[in-house]
């Protein structure tokens, strides 16, 4: 196996921006050597030819990392496998059986999914990882950067989810007169009022408002008010007592609610009086809006659905 044939099949492959800098690198070819070693070291019985390997690292490198820096985090072990699940390779799927399939069995029990739904999920999960029929699954998507273990883990959470939410939700059509044009059944005149006049700059403001959220708080949103999930069961994706799930969940809407409230007093030239109507608009509105603003479709899962911050930890 010669270096520079491993050089080659890997700049061939490497997105065009990152050519040069790579192919600078003093010690390129060592590193790629050690690289194809460590995989055939861990999976000697799951055979992936060199050239293909680099290859398949190479076209999945960030772009904007530091071509100096791009080999450095790469796990050399989990890419190898990863490699040859992406090529339909038997052995390697029996291997991902022995090996990763019990993360699918670990995140399920963590949601409180049991059978029958938790085989019909993990089943999910193969189809998403793999497809078949020539078609690459999610595990093309691997690049390296982070434990394939995890990984996994994280594509079963985000598929339960999606089947979770599957048929309890149905998304409003975005349309930006909704606000003035529907008053709910029930409004008085005054909220109904409101409704019609503020309309746009109540839409501005809750934009802004809910860009200036965490990543958390507008997932749980998400998951409560566009997914339809309960707190019983964002509590069980968070692994957490539903108590906890609750308190998490309005303290997200209140945060939105006041950040709305800021935005709209520093625009309108208003009462204190009015502004306790605008307060009721904005609390009248939330759900209506939350499924306007979020309601698209969604196909990522944020670290911290896995793995909580300490501080959470100890406020759960």
């Amino acid at each position: 196996m010669e270096p520079s044939a491993l050089v080659q099949a890997f700049l061939a492959a490497a997105p065009p921006p990152l050519r040069g800098g790579l192919a600078s690198l003093p010690d390129l070819g060592a590193r790629l050597l050690a690289l194809v070693a460590d995989g055939q070291a861990a999976w000697p019985e799951v055979a992936v030819a060199p050239e293909r390997l680099v290859g398949f690292v190479a076209a999945r490198l960030d772009h904007e990392v530091d071509p100096a820096d791009l080999l450095g985090g790469l796990r050399p072990t989990d890419l190898h496998l990863a490699c040859a699940l992406t090529d339909g390779d038997r052995t390697a799927m029996a291997a991902f059986d022995r090996h990763y399939m019990r993360e699918v069995d670990i995140a399920l029990a963590r949601m409180r999914i049991g059978p029958p739904r938790s085989s019909d999920v993990k089943q999910l999960v193969r189809q998403r990882l793999f497809v078949g029929d020539g078609v690459p699954g999610k595990i093309a998507d691997y690049a390296g950067r982070g434990d394939l273990r995890r990984w996994v883990r994280s594509v079963a959470v985000r598929t339960c989810r999606n089947d979770l939410r599957k048929g309890k939700h149905e998304v409003l059509a975005d349309d930006d007169q909704l606000i003035a044009q529907q008053a709910m059944p029930g409004d008085d005149p005054e909220l109904e009022y409101m409704k019609r006049t503020y309309a746009r700059e109540f839409q501005a403001a809750f934009t802004e408002a809910l860009a200036g959220l965490g990543a958390r708080e507008q997932t749980l949103l998400r998951y409560h008010h566009v997914d339809g999930l309960n707190i019983d069961e964002i509590g069980a994706i968070y692994r957490v007592h539903r108590v906890t799930a609750f308190r998490w969940l309005e303290k997200a809407k209140e945060k939105l609610v006041d950040a709305t409230l800021v935005v709209m007093r520093a625009r309108l030239n208003v009462s204190a009086r009015e502004l306790e109507s605008v307060l009721r608009l904005i609390r009248s509105q939330v759900h209506l809006s939350l499924v306007r603003h979020l309601g698209g479709p969604s196909d990522r899962v944020e670290d911290d659905v896995l793995e909580l911050d300490e501080s959470e930890l100890e406020e759960a």
